[in-house]
């Protein structure tokens, strides 16, 4: 696996959140991004998920509270706490931080090729991957409903 060091930003995209716990989807995702911040201090994160039904709190506020609580800083965190959709993930996210950046984007191994790609099609040139791990029967149901994503995000235009 190719490392990017340094990058100025990671975005980290949300995933669904049971009350205020972080699912297991969620939770490798904000592992690897608090791996990811442990090991590059310079960088900043995105944390990008609003509240769905079923969560008491966004998906960015989830993630925050867990790497606060695992020691990063406060100013380091940057919520972005209106988006529902993948899509909607990255556009929002560089929108608050500009396109002419260094990015990361953190998410799960099987979801990582079209969150890159939808965050080159927003105009990103500078985009990299930063998979997580998923391990869970689940694989069976997220895979195909990736695929599936993938060629509506391709017949939208999103990628």
């Amino acid at each position: 696996m190719r490392k990017h060091p340094n990058l100025e930003y990671i975005i980290v995209l949300g995933a669904h959140v049971e009350g205020t716990r972080l699912t297991l989807a969620l939770l490798e995702r904000t592992r690897r991004a608090l791996q990811y911040l442990e090991e590059n201090p310079d960088t900043k994160a995105v944390l990008s998920g609003g509240k769905g039904e079923g969560e008491a709190i966004t998906e960015a506020q989830a993630m925050c509270n867990y790497l606060t609580e695992h020691g990063i800083t406060r100013d380091r965190l940057i919520l972005e706490e209106k988006s529902t959709s993948t899509t909607e993930n990255l556009r929002f996210s560089l929108a608050l931080i500009g396109l002419d950046h260094s990015v990361g984007v953190v998410t799960n191994n099987f979801h990582v090729f079209r969150g890159t790609a939808i965050g080159r099609k927003c105009g990103c040139k500078e985009i990299y991957p930063i998979p997580s791990r998923y391990r869970s029967w689940r694989l069976l149901i997220y895979i195909p409903r990736e695929i599936l994503a993938i060629i509506k995000d391709k017949i939208m235009g999103n990628m």
